[in-house]
This record gives C-alpha cells, structure tokens and sequence, in this order.
C-alpha cells in the first residue's frame, strides 16, 4: 500500500471518528432536596433555541437521551422548580439538584393588571375573532402586554429579548415591545382562544398543521415591554395599525394578531384605571 493511499485512509478514519464522536450519550439524576423528580422535561437544546433531543425522568428520577454535540445545552425544566441550563460539552454523567423557583422579577414589579378580550384579534374567513390580551402596569410609564401564543409542545419555552412588532398599514414599525424575561409552556387553550384561526402572513411552523378538539393545545405567555408613550401613540394612530407581529422563532416567522375596531377606546380606559 502506498504512503498516499495510508494517509488518504487515516484521513478518512480520523474524520469519521471525529463524527462519531460527536453523538454520545447523556445520563443522569435529577433531584429536589434530596428526592428524585420523576416527569421532569430534559432536552437538548442549540444556540436558537431549536429542541433537538428530549425525554423525561422516570419515577427514580433517571434520564438518559442521545445528543447531537457537546456544542449544545442540557436544559431541565419541571412546575414549580428553577430552570437548569448548563452546556453539554464532554460531561456525559449528570447529577442535577433543582431548586424551587421564585417569583420572576417582571411578576414582582407588577402593580397593577388587566386581562380583556377587546384589545386584538385573529382573522377567520373575514371573521374577527378576539384574542385574550393582559396588560400590566409595571410603573407609571412601562408596561407589558401579554398574549398567548402557541408552542409545540410542554418543553418548549419562549425566550427572552424576542419582539412584538406593531405595524402600520405601510410596513412601518410603530412600536416595538421586547420579551423580559423567558416564558415557560402551560398545557390548554386559554380563554376565547379560537382553535380553528390561522394568521394569515404565516408561512413556517405555526401555520403548518391544523387543530383539532383532540389535540392538546400549549401556550406561553410572553410579557412584551412597551412605554407610556409608545402605547399613547398607539391609542392615537389606532386607526393607521395593521397588525401585532409576535416574533416566535430566530428566523422570519410570526403569529399575527390585528387591533379591534374598539382597540383605542379599550386601551385608554386600561391606562386611565391603572394610573389613577
């Protein structure tokens, strides 16, 4: 055999071992207080957020998943206990103790909230449909509004620093309200939620299967931060307002929602009660 043909077949080698290396198995126990967490949500998760392995702990608190790369995060998430993220890397052993979560710092400013269905709605065959809204009070000049959009499924989550782009009717931007802080998946359909509605400028994930009564339905529910002023503008251009463009993915993907005809009149009389 030639010295090039060895070398070739070396290359060869070293690169598929190089790929090989790079799927590997995580295992582990996840623990509170000392006690195992049985049906804690353990996934593998890329630098966009993208889900790529998950499974779930059994009764002894024990998970063991395939992973694609140390370049990409373990996360664990279970109600009632704080997220753990941590990169994968070469560690393949894992011995994770939760800790109880406390209140999210937004949740913890919030002085006042109300919850509406006559702020935005989705488009049905001409049809508007109202959407559950929230807008909270955070001081006398910010606020979040809240609204639920749906995810996949119980693991996925809706990070923070994601937008809500209000758009007028040339394209415009007119406010831009940004995600404080990452929103955890609840399981069923919120309040007034119309599982039969379609955004209708969507051509990616959240358009591309229908609902139907048998499916279970997984909402987050992001608190976009907007001002005083941008929502004083809003109330005085409401007839100018296209739609609410939720940012729900990196890529260009987005869940629609248009201002009600009495979108103005419900907004100003929500600041008015709150700041008084």
């Amino acid at each position: 055999m030639s010295k090039r043909i060895a070398l070739t077949l070396l290359v060869h080698f070293a690169a598929c071992v190089s790929i090989l290396a790079q799927v590997a198995q995580v295992y582990g126990r996840v623990t509170y207080g000392g006690q195992p967490v049985s049906m804690a949500n353990v996934v593998e998760m890329d630098a966009n957020h993208r889900i790529l392995n998950h499974t779930k702990t059994d009764a002894a608190g024990l998970f063991n998943m395939k992973v694609t790369s140390g370049k990409t995060a373990l996360r664990v998430t279970c109600n009632g206990m704080r997220r753990f993220t941590h990169k994968i890397g070469s560690q393949q052993e894992w011995n994770i103790c939760l800790e109880k979560e406390s209140a999210h710092e937004a949740q913890k400013q919030v002085k006042a909230r109300h919850e509406t269905s006559n702020l935005i709605a989705g488009h049905l065959k001409g049809r508007v449909v109202p959407q559950l809204t929230w807008v909270e009070q955070l001081n006398d000049t910010t606020f979040t509004i809240i609204v639920p959009v749906r995810v996949v499924n119980m693991v996925e989550e809706y990070p923070a620093g994601r937008n809500l782009a209000v758009q007028d009717y040339n394209g415009h931007i007119v406010a831009l309200g940004v995600c404080i802080e990452t929103a955890t998946a609840k399981q069923g359909a919120p309040q007034s939620y119309d599982p039969y509605i379609r955004p209708t400028n969507n051509t990616s994930a959240d358009n591309a299967s229908s609902f139907t009564g048998d499916e279970s339905d997984y909402f987050c529910y992001p608190r976009f931060r907007l001002s005083k002023t941008e929502l004083e503008y809003l109330i005085d251009h409401s007839t100018e307002l296209a739609c609410f463009a939720v940012d729900t993915s990196r890529g260009d993907n987005y869940w629609m929602f248009y201002p009600t005809p009495g979108f103005a009149k419900e907004m100003q009389k929500i600041i008015n009660k709150m700041l008084k």
